[in-house]
């Protein structure tokens, strides 16, 4: 922890990176060899099968199994699934991995039979056609449609490929992440645009000779106006990006959730009356435990409690309430409010990042788009559940299960630090 025990310190860190650096690394050094090992393997199988077959005498097969007879425990316990095909394309062998993967596969099966892909075929047949490795990109059916890589390496027999090995690496989750990442970026890059660009054109107007003092002092204050939006939509996207970074990890820290929705809506006072809001409370009369450190837990209430106010709109009415289920091993905080409510087609997505049901309301007031989708990232981390109802006229509920833990020691050392102090 650092110094003001918020995250990690600078050194903290630097000396975390190195492990971090090396391992990616080493995992690739090792993988490499692995499938060294087993091309090693099954070329050694194939020469040593045909100078048996010439002399009479089949070579002694170590470690041999049905699933891969002859190929032995290099090929067997390689880390990604891996399949032998004969000269025909059909299956002769399938690792501990392939089969896990495509529980549909069996020995003598051709390969397009299996698959159902020709495209996974086609290039197996021309890899092997040409005697040379081979790497393409295809999407095969298991349970859904995923996307994996096909490297191809055709065993050789003389100038002849005899076989080849196929080594199949899902992609899926890797080209969904960096689709996520894209679009992130491009939201950020629009939502930072927006006040960056305001914020030139205030300043560019205040040098101005001609311009009177009283529109300067307008500008001015419009121009520290775009300055903290940006400011809070900044710690915004390093706090969500950290949360999403970081992963989610068993803790020990326990904050009491009736205290720290307490101390959200006491630091919300002035909001609510600035916006002429009654908040009233439903809480226990005792601790209820989760398992947040305290700046998590007071984030979950913060963001909650001031998009009621902001939202809900002015001379209305929020109501804050928690409880914990019968059983004990839940607690449920659900804040409402009687604004005009949402749309059913928005409420699918108001946990997304930087989405709006009015954009230039939400603007108005402050606010970064990214207050319900910070609140989803930590209760899905805790193994909790976000939820919200809505009616057009009959305000909006947002609804949040925690599991309950034992506790009595809350620990300020979040994994994560929160930008509620930084910016409320």
């Amino acid at each position: 922890m650092g110094a003001n025990g918020l995250g990690p310190s600078h050194h903290d860190r630097h000396v975390a990176a190195g492990p971090a650096i090396l391992r990616p690394m080493w995992i690739g050094i090792s993988i490499v060899m692995t499938l060294l090992a087993a091309v090693f393997a099954a070329r050694w199988y194939s020469a040593t099968r045909e100078s048996g077959r010439q002399a009479g005498v089949m070579p002694v097969q170590q470690e041999p199994s049905p699933a891969n007879p002859g190929l032995g425990h290099a090929f067997e316990r390689m880390p990604k699934p891996a399949i032998h095909v004969d000269d025909s394309l059909r299956l002769t062998a399938m690792n501990e991995q392939a089969r896990a993967a495509f529980p549909f596969l069996r020995a003598g099966q051709l390969l397009l039979e299996a698959f159902g892909e020709h495209r996974l075929s086609d290039t197996v047949a021309e890899s092997m056609r040409n005697a040379r490795p081979s790497k393409s990109q295809v999407q095969l059916f298991t349970d859904d449609r995923r996307t994996y890589r096909i490297v191809v390496e055709p065993v050789t027999d003389g100038a002849a490929a005899s076989g080849a090995l196929i080594f199949i690496t899902d992609l899926t989750e890797g080209i969904a992440y960096q689709e996520l990442r894209s679009q992130f970026v491009a939201n950020v890059s629009h939502e930072l645009r927006t006040p960056i660009s305001g914020l030139r054109g205030l300043l560019e107007a205040l040098t101005d000779d001609d311009i009177e003092e009283d529109m300067r002092q307008r500008f001015a204050t419009r121009a520290i106006a775009e300055t903290q939006r940006l400011e809070a939509l900044i710690t915004d996207i390093l706090f969500l990006s950290e949360l999403e970074a970081v992963p989610a990890a068993a803790t020990r820290e326990t904050t009491d959730l009736c205290a720290a929705t307490t101390a959200a809506v006491e630091l919300l006072g002035d909001l609510a009356e600035e916006h002429s809001v009654t908040i009233e409370t439903t809480l226990p009369d005792r601790a209820v435990f989760v398992p947040l450190g305290d700046r998590l837990a007071r984030t979950i209430g913060i963001n909650l409690v001031e998009n009621a106010i902001k939202y809900g709109g002015p001379s209305t009415h929020v109501q804050v309430a928690l409880a914990v289920e019968p059983d004990g091993g839940e607690c449920r905080l659900t804040v409402t409010d009687t604004g005009p409510g949402i749309d059913e087609h928005h409420l699918p997505h108001i946990f997304e990042r930087f989405y709006r049901v009015d954009a230039s309301r939400s603007k108005r007031m402050g606010g970064t788009g990214l207050g319900l989708s910070i609140v989803k990232h930590i209760i899905e981390r805790s193994g909790g559940t976000i939820a919200a109802e809505s009616r057009l006229g009959f305000g909006t509920t947002v609804s949040v299960t925690l599991p309950t833990v034992e506790g009595g020691s809350s620990d300020d050392g979040d994994r994560v630090n929160s930008p509620s102090d930084a910016t409320r």
